[in-house]
């Protein structure tokens, strides 16, 4: 008989509990919400949003050298391209044309090869976050 009372004792703690979250005397007087108040920016101080607070994180940096004509009789002038992909800009570019002229720090640049041989031109980007990457094309003059 003691267990079925004790029992009973905490069902009814419970009842009561549960009676008292909100959801029982509806004519019991409730605290008031303040309205809300609504603001007009001034034309002075514009608002901004910030979607997040999370940094996107960079793509990493991918460079692909291409070139056209790749082959042909000297003097042969050859249209170089770097396709990039990912990567913080602004984006550094050298090209070595492995023919012993200056390099180029143009992203397409043209370069003209004066003596028949085969030559590597090698691509290099960098990207302003430390990232780089390389690529090189080879080009054959006759």
């Amino acid at each position: 008989m003691t267990r079925s009372l004790v029992g009973s004792a905490i069902l009814a703690a419970v009842f009561l509990a549960i009676a008292g979250c909100g959801g029982g005397n509806e004519s019991a007087p409730t605290a008031k919400q303040p309205a809300p108040v609504a603001t007009t920016p001034s034309a002075a101080a514009p608002t901004t949003t910030v979607a997040g607070e999370a940094e996107e994180e960079t793509a990493p940096l991918l460079a692909w050298a291409d070139a056209s004509p790749e082959d042909g009789k000297a003097p042969l002038t050859v249209e170089f391209k770097a396709d990039t992909e990912g990567g913080k800009p602004p984006l550094k570019y050298t090209w070595k044309f492995g023919d012993g002229t200056p390099d180029s720090n143009e992203a397409n640049p043209k370069h003209t090869f004066n003596v028949p041989g085969k030559f590597r031109a090698d691509l290099s980007v960098s990207d302003s976050g430390g990232d780089s990457d390389s690529d090189y094309i080879e080009i054959e003059v006759q």
